[in-house]
């Protein structure tokens, strides 16, 4: 019975078997698709200490799910403020139920009476000082509103903030148009549809490019239509693998399914030049089951380490990193399956037969004299190959030690992306927006006078409002009357205290509910809220030394008081710190496991490991030139080192598989290095050109992250494809010897 028995027996119920899953698939596509969700807070996991204080301080003082919005002549005196705040606060009847999307909102103008009036009766030029950088601008007219975003609007952020611009509709003399809205949830959303954006029209470029590269190199529409059908398979997928395993989409996770794609496209196009080869000597239906037998080890293999460098992401401690990781690594694993059982059914069933695929030979007799001047120059310059190799790790090493990361949310979109533009004026006309959030925790509070406490609260916050990058700072001070210093002295300063004394604490509970309060058991928890600006490129590790420093500074000589600190800011910083972490640990993790597979192929420890130096040269490259240029790698960069290691081997080892053959054979090592060009080296430029160009065209996505990722892929990938054409071969030459000759008795 011939080896391609199955297809012929088996070859329709395969065929059908895939047809009866597609609408699953599709469903499951459509499914992860709907539940994607970004939130830059997630991307750290629970059991950190920075997302466990920010959970903690969540719980106690609500989160920072809220919306700034404002518009030009957005005023103090301004009658549209009052009317848009109780259209925010109206529930929404557009849908089956009434929802109402914001627990609180606060105005500028409402701020402002409360601090001019009784209780506190603060002139208005103090009011005014102390509500700059928050409700007020720099020019003591331009206000805002603050929306604090209910449960509803946390689980549908979308609704809320399309609520929040149609309101504006309904106010007379202002539209959607106007509206001025920055803030957490604002960037939630505008991640989702930035990673969204355009993605129907930059993966209908990427379809058309891998499309137009299979019909140049195959000639043939049927065997560019088989193998574009089954990588479209794979990468729905991809989608439906993580839809049914319960794993939520965000923008990270979205490139698994068009890696998918162009990976299954570049073993799609060795299978069908193994099967193009078997032409020349056998049927189209005996070809099948050759161009198994000769892909199924190279493609398994190429996958198998394609997703050990994805795997090892999962070391990572950033969420995103990690899932990217994990199931990559399952969809490349699976779409190579679904390769090897699904094309070479339908292969046998539809056979392709193009006449053109009979004059191969005289194809490859055309580019003989390039593999012949290949493989006679890396032979000679080899060792100076090598050591240039060598050379080149070694420059691009110390550049990758100068190598810093960023987590922070201009990072994440083109330069003049809308939430940029609106975050820069609510930065300018108003304040800043990311919060760094200081909690006093006073034990036994009933031992220090209630305006003792509101002195030690003020002078701390004063402290955090001169550092350095620290533009604005807010607490229940900010809300209190004015305090006497203890310079103050004699009878009146007494009667002084013990009034303002009165009235703070009949105000407690108002700040409280303000949520700048927190009572425990035994416990105060006094809130200092500050702010520094987006725009502005600090680098958050040291901003929190220094408000660090500033608030033990204040606190030396007060009693016990212990500071605790969260916000976006310590969180930023953190991932920030892993991302560069990771980007260590998954990158050596992933060199290790690929050497390992590398050394057991070729049986050798120092062959195998110098093999890894044109796999790992593309890599240590291009993030040496990131390093040496100080530009910063982002979460999409992160992602591609590993990932490039992986593809990068792909290759490598269907050249050092037809290398083998050769010395198997018994030919010499330039003899066996010219049939490694000529079996694969085609293959390889036609996959690297698929791979790169298919994932180019992501460049265009206005999720920088994605459009990084593109870049950085591309570049690799064209690297990696140099370094295996030159590189490998050189090394090969150094470090591999010759099948002796049998000798004749």
């Amino acid at each position: 019975m011939s080896q391609s028995s199955w297809q012929d027996r088996y070859g329709w119920y395969v065929i059908a078997v895939f047809l009866v899953i597609t609408p699953i698939v599709m469903y499951g596509t459509k499914g992860a698709w709907d539940s994607i969700k970004n939130r830059v807070e997630d991307w750290l996991p629970s059991s950190f200490e920075e997302t466990q204080r920010l959970r903690w301080f969540n719980e106690r003082f609500g989160t920072d799910e809220l919306l700034m919005i404002s518009w030009e002549g957005c005023s103090l005196d301004d009658p549209r403020v009052s009317k848009y705040k109780q259209r925010l606060q109206t529930p929404d009847l557009t849908g089956e139920m009434p929802v109402t999307w914001f627990e609180e909102v606060i105005s500028g103008p409402e701020a402002f009476a409360t601090m001019t009036s009784e209780p506190l009766d603060l002139p208005r030029e103090l009011a005014i000082e102390r509500l700059k950088g928050w409700l007020i601008g720099p020019d003591g007219h331009q206000t805002c509103l603050i929306a604090i975003v209910s449960v509803a609007g946390q689980d549908n952020r979308a609704g809320a903030i399309e609520f929040a611009y149609e309101s504006a509709n309904d106010v007379e003399g202002l539209e959607r148009k106007d509206l001025i809205v920055a803030g957490t949830t604002r960037d939630g959303v505008a991640i989702d549809e930035a990673s969204k954006s355009s993605l129907d029209m930059i993966n209908l470029g990427s379809f058309a490019v891998c499309i137009v590269i299979m019909l140049i190199g195959f000639r043939s529409i049927r065997a560019t239509l088989l193998v574009f059908l089954v990588a479209i398979f794979c990468e729905q997928m991809s989608m439906a693998i993580m839809y049914f395993c319960g794993q939520a989409l965000d923008s990270v996770l979205t490139l698994v399914a068009n890696l998918t794609y162009v990976l299954c496209i570049s073993s799609g196009v060795h299978l069908v030049n193994y099967y193009r080869e078997s032409l020349m000597e056998r049927s189209p239906r005996e070809s099948v089951g050759w161009a198994l037998r000769a892909a199924l080890v190279p493609c398994l293999l190429s996958a198998s380490t394609t997703a050990v460098g994805m795997i090892s992401l999962t070391v990572s401690q950033i969420v995103p990193v990690r899932n990217f990781g994990f199931y990559a690594a399952v969809s490349i694993l699976a779409s190579a399956v679904v390769l090897l059982v699904w094309a070479p059914a339908a292969m046998y069933k539809f056979p392709l037969n193009p006449k053109g695929w009979h004059q191969g030979e005289q194809k490859t007799s055309r580019l003989r004299p390039l593999w012949d001047v290949l493989a006679r120059a890396t032979f000679r310059l080899r060792w100076i190959i090598l050591l240039g190799a060598l050379a080149a790790i070694g420059i691009s090493l110390m550049g990758v030690t100068q190598i810093s990361t960023s987590a922070q949310l201009r990072d994440l979109f083109w330069e003049n992306a809308p939430i940029l533009n609106d975050y820069d004026w609510l930065e300018d006309k108003v304040g800043p927006l990311v919060p760094i959030e200081v909690v006093l925790k006073i034990k036994h509070p009933e031992e220090i006078d209630t305006d003792e406490r509101f002195r030690i609260l003020k002078d701390v916050q004063w402290s955090i409002e001169k550092v350095d990058g620290v533009s604005a700072t807010m607490s229940a001070a900010t809300f209190a009357p004015v305090i006497p210093g203890k310079e103050v002295k004699g009878f009146r300063a007494v009667l002084q205290r013990a009034t303002v004394r009165k009235k703070l604490e009949s105000q407690l509970p108002r700040y409280v509910s303000m949520n700048y309060l927190r009572i425990e058991d035994d416990a105060e928890l006094w809130r200092i809220s500050a702010r520094v600006r987006a725009a502005d490129r600090l680098h958050y590790g040291d901003l929190m030394q220094r408000v660090r420093e500033a608030v033990e500074d204040a606190l030396e000589d007060q009693p016990p008081i212990e500071p605790i600190y969260s916000g976006s800011v310590p969180l930023v910083f953190k991932a920030q710190s892993e991302m560069l972490n990771d980007l260590i640990k998954s990158f050596g993790l992933a060199f290790v496991m690929i050497a390992g597979i590398m050394m057991l192929l070729l049986r050798s420890f120092l062959t195998g490991l110098f093999c890894m130096v044109p796999n790992i040269l593309p890599t240590l490259l291009a993030f040496g030139v990131m390093g040496f240029l100080d530009v910063q790698v982002e979460i999409g960069s992160l992602l591609t080192a590993s990932a490039a290691l992986g593809i990068a081997v792909d290759d490598s080892l269907h050249f050092i598989s037809w290398f083998r053959k050769g010395l198997a054979q018994g030919k010499s090592r330039q003899e066996a290095t010219r049939l490694a060009y000529e079996h694969c080296g085609l293959a390889m430029t036609q996959t690297s050109l698929i791979c790169s160009l298919g994932l180019l065209v992501f460049a265009l996505s206005p999720f920088t992250p994605i459009s990084r990722f593109a870049w950085l892929m591309f570049g690799l990938l064209l690297i990696a494809l140099l370094c295996d054409l030159l590189i490998l071969p050189a090394i090969l030459y150094c470090f591999t010897k010759e099948k002796p000759q049998a000798s004749t008795t």
